[in-house]
C-alpha cells in the first residue's frame, strides 16, 4: 500500500508539470502575457498624464519705444561760389547727418516665466486654463485672448532723400560750343562749375526782380488777375527757393522708431545699458562703445514688498494642496537716462519682483471661477457660478 501511494503521488507530479509547461508555451498564453505587459505599461503611462498640469506664472516685459527725428543737410553743388556770387557767408560745404531723442514711451508684456514652473495635482488638474506659452489663464473660466504676436528690434534707417538733389543746376545750357578755325569743325565744351554758378546767380537774380514787379524786357509782363498774380508769386517762390538751395545746400528731416525689449531679472536692475547712442549715427546695439550709453534702472517698492512677505509668513502659505500658485505683483519705479538727463520715469507693475503666494483652497471649487492677469500674474477676479 505504502509502494501505490507513493506512486500515485509521483503521477501527480508529473501530470502537473506536464500542464504547467502547456499553458506556457501555449500561443494563447504567451500572447496573454505580452498582452498584460502591453497593458501595464499603457496604464503606467496614463498614471502619469493624470498626476497633474504643468504650467507657468507669467513675467513681465518693457517693450520700449524710442522716437528720433533725423536731420540730414546735403551741401549745394555751388556752396563754394556762395559768398562771391550771391554774398552768403560761412556756408556749409560738408554733408552731415544729425539725430534727436524727441520722445519714449514704455509699454508692457507677458510671457511664461522658466524659473516659475509648477504642477497641479488632483481635480484642480481639469479645471485650469493655460495660454499657448503655458502660462496660467484661470480656473474655471475662459481664456482671454492675449496678443501672442512677435516682438524684435530693428536698426535699419528708412529716412528719404531723393536720388536727385538738385535737377536744376544752371538757367542755361550745360556746354559750350565753338567752331575750331583750323577744321571748321563744332566743338564741345563743358561748362566749369564756377560759370554755372555764375548764371545760376544771375538767374536768381532776374527771378527776385521779377518779384519785385521790374520788366527786364517788353516781352515779361506781370499777371494783371488776381488768380495769375497769385500763382506768379508762387512759382517765382519756388524756383528762387530752388535755385538759392544750389548755393546754401538743402535739409531733409525723417522720423524713426527703434524698439527694444527688455525683461528685468527678480532683483532691482540699476544703471543697465539698454543700448546706445550718437548724435551722427543715431541708435547702436549696446556693444558699439562709438554711441553714448542710454541706461535702464528699476527700483521695487520695498516697502509693499515687505508688507506682503509679513502677511504670507503670519499666514503660514508655503505651499499648496492643489499646486496652484499665482503672483502678486509690485509697483517699480522705472528710469531710462542718457547720463544726468532723464529721458523717461514712470511706474510699472511688475510679476517676478513680487511674490508667489498660492492660490486659497476655498476659491478652487467647481462653482468658483478664477481669473489670472497673463502680465501680471495676478488674481483679476474670483466669482461664483
Amino acid at each position: 500500500m505504502h509502494y501505490n501511494e507513493q506512486k500515485i503521488k509521483t503521477m501527480k507530479i508529473r501530470v502537473l508539470i506536464i500542464l504547467v509547461s502547456l499553458f506556457l508555451f501555449h500561443p494563447y498564453g504567451a500572447s496573454a502575457q505580452k498582452e498584460k505587459k502591453s497593458d501595464d505599461k499603457n496604464q503606467t503611462t496614463l498614471q502619469n498624464t493624470t498626476e497633474g498640469v504643468v504650467y507657468a506664472l507669467p513675467r513681465t516685459g518693457l517693450s520700449i519705444q524710442i522716437k528720433l527725428v533725423k536731420e540730414s543737410f546735403r551741401p549745394g553743388p555751388y556752396s563754394l561760389y556762395a559768398e562771391k556770387y550771391l554774398g552768403y557767408s560761412n556756408v556749409n560745404v560738408a554733408a552731415s547727418d544729425t539725430w534727436k531723442i524727441v520722445g519714449v514711451t514704455v509699454e508692457s508684456f507677458g510671457e511664461a516665466d522658466p524659473s516659475a514652473v509648477y504642477r497641479t495635482f488632483g481635480p484642480v488638474s481639469s479645471m485650469v486654463s493655460l495660454l499657448p506659452d503655458g502660462t496660467l489663464a484661470g480656473v474655471n473660466s475662459p481664456i482671454e485672448r492675449v496678443d501672442g504676436g512677435l516682438r524684435g528690434s530693428d536698426f535699419i534707417d528708412n529716412s528719404e532723400i531723393p536720388a536727385i538733389l538738385f535737377p536744376d543746376q544752371s538757367s542755361d545750357d550745360q556746354y559750350d560750343t565753338e567752331i575750331v578755325a583750323e577744321t571748321s569743325e563744332e566743338k564741345i565744351m563743358v561748362k566749369s562749375n564756377e560759370l554755372k554758378a555764375r548764371e545760376a546767380a544771375d538767374y536768381l537774380f532776374r527771378l527776385r526782380k521779377k518779384r519785385a514787379f521790374t520788366i527786364l524786357n517788353p516781352s515779361d509782363g506781370v499777371p494783371e488777375d488776381g488768380k495769375g498774380y497769385e500763382v506768379f508769386v508762387q512759382q517765382v517762390e519756388k524756383l528762387e527757393k530752388e535755385y538759392v538751395s544750389l548755393f546754401l545746400g538743402k535739409r531733409f528731416e525723417a522720423e524713426q522708431e527703434f524698439t527694444f525689449n527688455y525683461i528685468p531679472g527678480n532683483d532691482n536692475v540699476k544703471n543697465e545699458v539698454l543700448f546706445r547712442f550718437s548724435d551722427e549715427k543715431g541708435v547702436l546695439p549696446k556693444t558699439d562703445v562709438s554711441g553714448r550709453p542710454i541706461t535702464i534702472e528699476m527700483i521695487k517698492d520695498q516697502k509693499f514688498y515687505s508688507a506682503v512677505e509679513n502677511i504670507n509668513l503670519q499666514n503660514g502659505q508655503n505651499s499648496a494642496k492643489s499646486g496652484l500658485y499665482y503672483r502678486i505683483p509690485v509697483n517699480a519705479t522705472i528710469a531710462l537716462s542718457e547720463g544726468f538727463n532723464t529721458l523717461y520715469l514712470g511706474k510699472v507693475a511688475v510679476a517676478q519682483f513680487g511674490l508667489v503666494v498660492p492660490v486659497p483652497e476655498l476659491l478652487i471649487r467647481e462653482d468658483c471661477s478664477l481669473s489670472f492677469d497673463p502680465i501680471t500674474g495676478s488674481l483679476k477676479s474670483a466669482n461664483s457660478k
